[in-house]
């Protein structure tokens, strides 16, 4: 990984070998704390890079990313703004957005996280986006992301981009389909943040949709 060799199959063998030996708190805290890797894996989350290897290189840190300690190196090395490019392709397989969800749900379930995240207007949007473009698994992920941001800490800047994202349409959209009790119980807590209204939340929608109204 730190040579940076040229041939994507290496890389991708050694860190599912790096993924293999992470079997437990102790080893996955190992992992971390060698020396530059945990940047490097990072750093492997980049557009240029081969998308089976951005595929592997977050299935890794998913799981080295489980101790405490892990999540707040992850944010210094600046992992949300990384996460946040693979959100925004437009090509990024589903696979592969719905653990750069994952990912993104366990770094800011930290403090440090939770304040990079809001503060990443970009990344929140992204979030909103792909909330029900990918799998049933990754929307409940990125209901969970907005949920913690915008109901339980109440963060104003995230809510902000959740509206600018028409994070609105897209919740009343997804409370409509067969989505799973926890997200719809999220998705109701989210429309009750936002005071939602018949008249502010469709005045820009089809009006076909008013029958979606949970309230």
């Amino acid at each position: 990984m730190k040579q940076g060799s040229s041939r994507p199959e290496s890389r991708i063998a050694a860190v599912r070998i790096i993924q293999s030996i992470a079997i437990d708190a102790e080893s996955k805290l190992a992992v971390a704390e060698s020396d530059g890797l945990l940047l490097h894996l990072v750093n492997s989350i980049a557009p240029r890079t081969d998308p089976p290897l951005i595929d592997a290189v977050l299935s890794c840190l998913i799981s080295i990313s489980m101790p405490k300690r892990v999540k707040p190196q992850l944010v210094r090395l600046r992992a949300i703004g990384k996460l946040r490019e693979v959100l925004r392709s437009p090509s990024v397989p589903a696979p592969t957005a719905e653990k750069a969800l994952k990912l993104l749900e366990s770094v800011s379930s930290c403090r440090e996280g939770m304040a990079e995240l809001c503060g990443d207007s970009g990344c929140v949007e992204a979030v909103v986006r792909k909330a029900m473009k990918v799998s049933d698994a990754a929307t409940e992920v990125a209901v969970t992301i907005l949920w913690t941001a915008c109901y339980l800490f109440r963060d104003q800047k995230a809510a902000d981009a959740v509206v600018r994202s028409n994070g609105l349409t897209r919740i009343l959209l997804l409370m409509q389909s067969n989505c799973s009790p926890a997200v719809r119980g999220m998705s109701t807590d989210l429309l009750r943040i936002f005071r939602v209204n018949s008249k502010s939340c469709l005045s820009s929608y089809d009006t076909k949709t008013t029958h979606i109204m949970p309230f």
